[in-house]
């Protein structure tokens, strides 16, 4: 591996780093409010940022932490700039995140690398986590549930790089705390996932001298997920949440969840899994170098690795056995965001540990593999990503032209007929029911303070 080699793989991976960034945010330029937005609109201005939390947290939504973020932004709901400051705010976080992940892994190891690369990395994983998410829509571009799922896998990242740095002790461990407060209280399922893993690692690694990371943070973080996770199950609004959830025996629920431990396995993660492969090549060709992993085989591979095997099938579990139980089904694809980031931990660790095998099985043409796929990887942005650019551009025109519409027409009491919103790709769509008590219908009803008086002909619901 030579220096104008490694120069060339780390500026195609800030290359295709760059094109995420320009899609991502002008995707998110059109962000317009959408379903649960405007009911969060209207609560926040009228009771303010923490007393509807606190109307969530004892009607429906008790997950605290998350809801006082959506509030935050959605005050100003209004202004198209500070959803997009929202959405700038997410690619900030996860980048934070995964830059911080990215150099505490690299440090363990000792990687040769420097701040800059770390950063490179950061944006490429951010990139990888993005486009192997199970659904962008409800995942990354919706106000109302990013700060639970998405913000909430973010902090967890963020706070278990934390554990793992070696810096002032004092600043990090409240930050772990305040971190893993947020997890706990931002929704189940990250919650659930960094339990699985903090409290995992904590009785691996217990009383034993040789592991390498900040035992006492670890500690504070799962006292702090425990409290917050604590805090959001004692709401009053989960109850009510439960009731509208489908009513049906343990034992079938119990057979649901292990049904969905199944479809995880063989069905949803194997549809991601190519992308994030060809997105983990070059983590493949920085392993080369790596003596400690230049003698491993692809089929020793996976015992060296039995800890993060068992790690990841432990979430995997406990997240499909939690769904069935809770909601006797597989739940929205936003739920598994944090499998998302499980599925690129594996996928770019085993890349790295491979690097050496790829490069003798490709007979010294690893490097070139791995160019190939970075130039598929933008080719596949261009394809996939600028065209979301010009659909959203669309849909954006056409939902302003819409609250135009609407607006030109408040004064009158006849039910309005809409015409339906066009495809709104990656973004959420404000698309309502032709049910006029559908919620989506009831919440524009409620912002725009005149009653469920609208309807679309001939179009689907909106049951994001």
């Amino acid at each position: 591996m030579t220096k104008k080699q490694q120069r060339t793989v780390i500026l195609l991976m800030l290359l295709n780093g760059l094109a995420f960034i320009v899609i991502f945010l002008s995707v998110a330029s059109n962000y317009r409010l959408a379903a649960d937005d405007f009911h969060h609109v209207v609560m926040t201005d009228q009771l303010g940022i923490w007393d509807a939390m606190v109307f969530y947290y004892n009607n429906w939504n008790p997950r605290w932490s998350s809801i006082l973020v959506t509030n935050s932004f959605l005050m100003n709901g209004t202004n198209n700039n500070v959803l997009f400051s929202f959405h700038l705010a997410s690619l900030l976080f996860g980048f934070v995140a995964f830059s911080s992940a990215a150099s505490a892994i690299g440090k363990l190891l000792a990687l040769p690398f420097r701040s800059w690369q770390y950063w490179i990395a950061g944006v490429y994983l951010l990139c990888t986590t993005f486009y192997t998410s199970f659904s962008q829509a409800d995942t990354w571009f919706w106000i109302t549930v990013n700060p639970m799922y998405l913000w909430g896998t973010f902090a967890a990242v963020l706070g278990t790089s934390l554990i793992l740095h070696t810096w002032n002790s004092l600043i990090r461990r409240i930050l772990v705390i305040g971190l893993f407060l947020y997890v706990g209280g931002a929704s189940e399922s990250a919650a659930i996932c960094s339990l699985v893993t903090l409290i995992y690692v904590g009785i691996r690694f217990h009383g034993k001298s040789q592991a390498r990371f900040d035992a006492t943070a670890l500690h504070l973080a799962t006292i702090a997920c425990i409290i917050g996770f604590g805090i959001s199950m004692a709401g009053p609004g989960i109850a009510i949440r439960r009731e509208h959830l489908p009513h049906i025996p343990m034992q079938d629920r119990l057979l649901i969840g292990f049904w969905n431990y199944i479809k995880f396995n063989l069905k949803e993660i194997p549809l991601v899994l190519p992308l994030s492969i060809l997105f983990a090549a070059p983590f493949g060709f920085f392993g080369r170098k790596h003596l400690r992993f230049q003698l491993i085989s692809i089929r020793h591979v996976f015992w060296q690795n039995r800890n993060l095997w068992i790690l990841s099938d432990l979430m995997i579990l406990t997240l499909a056995m939690a769904l069935g139980l809770v909601m006797s089904e597989m739940g929205p694809t936003r739920v598994w965001f944090p499998l998302t980031v499980l599925v690129l931990v594996v996928t770019v660790a085993i890349a790295y540990q491979l690097g050496t095998w790829l490069y003798v099985h490709s007979k010294g043409h690893l490097f070139h593999l791995v160019v190939a796929a970075q130039i598929l990887t933008f080719s596949y942005q261009a394809v996939v990503g600028f065209t979301q650019i010009k659909t959203s551009n669309e849909y954006a025109s056409a939902v302003d032209l819409r609250m135009e519409n609407i607006r030109s027409n408040l004064g009158t009491d006849s039910v309005i007929q809409l015409s339906p919103l066009p495809n709104s790709g990656w973004l959420l769509s404000a698309e309502i029911s032709s049910d006029t008590s559908h919620f989506t219908n009831k919440h524009l009803g409620l912002f725009l303070a005149n009653g469920n008086r609208y309807f679309v002909e001939d179009s689907l619901s909106s049951t994001q």
